[in-house]
């Protein structure tokens, strides 16, 4: 089997992540319309009124599995399952959930900061926030492993991250600062949960290493 493709069974919670959000949205969609604003308030989406007022700041997490119409839902999933899977391979599953969990929080929650300094009352809800952390922590994996992985170098990572920034810039109705606090939290994140440990583990020298017994062996001996 070829070593660069994918393997679901390796990757359980990208698949589960993208389930959810399906399911969340077929279910909304049967009783009501996930395009109505106010419909998508009354079941979740962000907002930083609600958040502040009423102290319902679970609202950071929920929005996070809600989206605005069929297409919103797809564009998400699709880049989710794709990217989701290196990730969740890379990082093992343990550190993918808690690094898609971490950076679309972080991302909802900057919004719903930004929003509340600047006098503004948006609806918000989508997983951009999330998958534009794991955008954030495939530059780290790259990074640390020496410029590629998975046949992804870290030139075309950059070029995928700022492309997608831009997209969303320039979208009409788009979350631009839930993105942008997605991708520096999952930047963060993996370099702590992934980027260290990676980092120690391949500076490690074992001492037990038969070649260098051997080296510093006939060292020795050639000292004396």
């Amino acid at each position: 089997m070829d070593n660069n493709s994918f393997n679901i069974k390796k990757t359980p919670i990208t698949v589960v992540l993208v389930a959810i959000n399906i399911i969340v949205f077929i279910v909304m969609e049967i009783f009501g319309n996930t395009e109505d604003g106010g419909y998508m308030l009354m079941h979740g989406a962000m907002n930083p009124y609600m958040v502040l007022h009423f102290h319902q700041w679970y609202r950071l997490l929920t929005s996070t599995f809600m989206h605005f119409g069929i297409e919103h839902l797809m564009n998400n999933m699709l880049l989710l399952f794709l990217l989701g899977q290196i990730f969740e391979e890379a990082v093992g599953t343990t550190r993918f959930f808690a690094i898609y969990l971490g950076s679309g929080i972080a991302g909802s929650f900057l919004s719903f900061l930004y929003q509340s300094l600047m006098g503004l009352n948006d609806i918000v809800a989508g997983a951009s926030g999330a998958i534009f952390g794991i955008v954030g922590g495939m530059i780290i994996v790259i990074i640390v492993n020496k410029g590629k992985y998975k046949g992804i170098s870290s030139k075309r990572m950059f070029l995928m991250a700022i492309l997608t920034l831009y997209f969303g810039f320039t979208t009409a109705g788009t979350d631009n600062v839930g993105h942008v606090g997605g991708i520096i939290a999952g930047i963060i994140f993996t370099f702590i949960l992934y980027g260290i440990p990676t980092i120690i583990k391949n500076s490690h020298i074992d001492l037990n290493d038969e070649n260098l017994y051997t080296i510093d062996n006939k060292q020795d001996k050639e000292g004396q």
